[in-house]
């Protein structure tokens, strides 16, 4: 890549920026300067930079670039569905606007290039999760301990910029946007390498996820950790199981805290049938040429005429099986790619370095967490798709660059 050092050094310090901003910005609100907010500054300086840097002589891949023209024509076909259909231009902006952020997809192509890189964002993630915990532990600890009064707390976290960040669970929790990085932080300490440390990480994350009481977030860990686990123990041939402690303190804690955590969040019924409507509502919508391009961005149901909770029935209203079809097939190719790897990995006797797990089952969890919030296709989600797309894309040769280090130290 004929790029200078200082461009290059310059690259790795904005990504790191740009990374830890959204690890732990949430949806971004909470840091808005005039009419914008940091998490927009940083994504126009992204796309500056990586004009500049494709100008200078950058490459990208063969994935990224057929992934990013795919997305741009049924981008472009949904605009014009839109266009044709919205009788509110201002909920077509908000679609647009939301999914803009999918054109920065290249700057992970040319910022990930190396394992060192890669190295790197797993301890971003880390940390984030880690310190999203920690906070919340010292959220609940003022909660509990009434150090501030609910009313105080609720008054502070319900301003208009800040209202859509956070869900309070009645009085005794609350939930983050940002806390889908808890979530996925949690599998990157559960897929470490087994010592006291990364148990104790991994049981403190599992404890903050467990204590949001959110059911969808404690429902996905739980049923994603235990089936792993179960195949470790039933199908695995070698028969390596997880840490005995880990094993026990999932189940038990789960089992106990799990049935608990649900029923202290109440009837949900009223949400449930909210959703159903939904549901019959687009059903009722649809016409041959919807079913398969969707009526375009802006026009949403007399329910939810904007987002609406279930992702994959709103990119089906809007961009049709297409749609439908192109974000599946992102995680087709991700399942593909650590297969194959997985398969080179065995073959080659070699040990898996990159923790390709954690990017695996991470990936999972934010395209099933979609099913009742709809993450994967706003920043948070995608950020975290582009990462593994381009770290799975390399997963060989980052494999191989972690063994010739390994070997260098010795």
């Amino acid at each position: 890549m004929n790029i200078a050092v200082n461009q290059f050094n310059i690259t790795k310090v904005f990504f790191t920026i740009f990374l830890l901003e959204l690890f732990l910005g949430g949806a971004g609100r909470l840091t808005t300067f005039g009419a914008l907010t940091l998490r927009m500054y940083l994504f126009i300086i992204g796309m500056v930079l990586l004009v500049f840097l494709l100008f200078k002589g950058a490459k990208i891949t063969r994935m990224t670039t057929v992934v990013t023209l795919t997305f741009t024509c049924l981008f472009m076909i949904a605009i014009e569905r839109g266009l044709f259909n919205s009788g509110d231009y201002s909920y077509l902006f908000a679609d647009v606007k939301m999914l803009l952020f999918f054109f920065i997809l290249p700057l992970f192509d040319v910022a990930i290039t190396h394992y060192s890189d890669v190295d790197k964002i797993i301890k971003l993630l880390k940390i984030a999760a880690f310190i999203l915990a920690v906070f919340y532990f010292i959220f609940l600890i003022i909660l509990h301990f009434e150090i501030y009064s609910f009313t105080t707390i609720w008054l502070a976290l319900s301003k208009p910029e800040y209202h859509k960040e956070f869900g309070f669970r009645g009085e005794v929790a609350m939930v983050y946007k940002g806390f889908i990085y808890l979530c996925v932080g949690f599998f990157f300490f559960f897929f470490e390498k087994r010592s006291l440390k990364s148990i104790l990480l991994a049981t403190f994350v599992f404890a903050a996820v467990i204590l949001t009481l959110s059911r969808a977030f404690i429902l996905l860990i739980f049923l994603l950790t235990i089936t792993y686990i179960l195949y470790k123990v039933v199908f695995s041939r070698k028969n390596k199981t997880l840490n005995i402690t880990v094993i026990s303190l999932i189940i038990i804690g789960g089992s106990l805290v799990v049935p608990r955590a649900i029923e202290m969040l109440g009837d949900k019924s009223e949400s449930d049938v909210i959703r159903v409507l939904q549901v019959t509502q687009v059903v009722d919508m649809v016409n041959p040429i919807s079913f398969l391009i969707g009526h375009g961005f802006g026009v949403g149901t007399e329910i939810r005429p904007g987002h609406m909770e279930i992702m994959y029935l709103e990119i089906f209203h809007k961009q049709g099986l297409l749609g439908i079809a192109f974000w599946l097939a992102l995680l087709i190719y991700i399942i593909i790619k650590y297969y194959n790897y997985y398969r080179y990995c065995k073959e080659k006797g070699l040990e898996d370095k990159l923790n390709a797990k954690a990017f695996l089952y991470g990936t999972i969890f934010i395209y099933a967490q979609s099913l009742f919030n709809p993450f994967l296709t706003n920043s948070m989600g995608l950020t975290f798709l582009f990462i593994t797309l381009i770290v799975f894309e390399n997963l060989k040769k980052f494999n191989e660059e972690k063994n010739i280090s390994l070997h260098s130290d010795l």
